[in-house]
């Protein structure tokens, strides 16, 4: 089973960018408790945990508004980075690591996501990396920790403001739970088996209508063997006939050669 072990947050929402402002949680299990007043962070936890697992930013996290805003450190560029380690399906360690620079325009901040790593321990100690230009990370860590992105996102990592999705009416409803229990898959797969049914189907149809056509030779084939081999015997009959009608004139040709002689 997988679990998370530790989780590194650095220059997101309220934790600063400088190495002194790192904070480092660890996970216990079978549960964790966060505690704290508003404004300590704990909703920054499962963002920062949602964004490593998932790949999605918080709701309004995409105007740069995830990282630690630049005017606030005095900065015109702040980097944030978020480094999780957990225990993947197989129980092997893997840490992955996730940055991002918020630069301070005019107007407006903008958010820029740099390079992040996935590195896997093997039985030997040895380290194994692949980085965000080789692999899809995401796709990585559904595989990583056997849950599907679904389940993450609307279970296990689900913000705040949009946990009252059980009680939307309606598609929207449908489709998240589609999601989670990946009935759209099995419903692709049904449709699938059904296509393949049609066309296996009209393959039948056209082999039934071929295997009668050739029963109909065959027995059209049939009846013509059994006239030739009728026609066979009786062609042997007459050759038998005309043999013996052939040794019966013998004598009269004999008799009728002796009188040409006496003439």
């Amino acid at each position: 089973m997988s679990m998370i072990e530790k989780l590194s947050i650095q220059g997101i929402r309220s934790f600063g960018p400088d190495d002194q402002d790192r904070q480092v949680m660890q996970f216990f299990k079978p549960l964790t408790l966060i505690l704290g007043p508003n404004g300590t962070g704990k909703t920054t936890v499962i963002e920062c945990l949602k964004y490593m697992t998932t790949g999605d930013l918080p709701p309004g996290g995409k105007g740069g508004a995830f990282i630690h805003d630049p005017k606030i450190a005095h900065e015109r560029e702040v980097k944030g980075q978020i480094r999780l380690q957990i225990r993947d399906v197989t129980g092997k360690q893997v840490l992955i690591t996730k940055s991002m620079l918020a630069t301070q325009k005019v107007k407006k901040v903008e958010m820029r996501t740099l390079e992040g790593v996935i590195t896997r321990h093997g039985p030997d100690g040895e380290k194994k990396s692949i980085n965000s230009r080789c692999a899809d990370m995401d796709r990585e860590m559904v595989s990583s920790l056997g849950v599907s992105k679904a389940v993450l996102e609307n279970v296990i990592f689900c913000h705040q403001e949009d946990s009252n999705w059980p009680l939307s009416e309606g598609k929207p409803l449908k489709e998240k739970f589609d999601a989670i229990f990946a009935s759209t898959r099995y419903t692709k797969v049904l449709e699938t088996i059904r296509k393949l049914k049609q066309e296996q189907d009209g393959r039948i149809k056209i082999y039934k209508e071929e295997l009668k056509y050739l029963k109909e030779r065959k027995e059209k084939a049939l009846q013509i063997q059994a006239d030739v081999t009728n026609l066979e015997v009786k062609y042997s009959t007459s050759q038998e006939n005309v043999a013996q009608i052939e040794e019966e004139l013998k004598p009269l040709q004999v008799f009728n050669s002796g009188l040409d002689l006496n003439k």
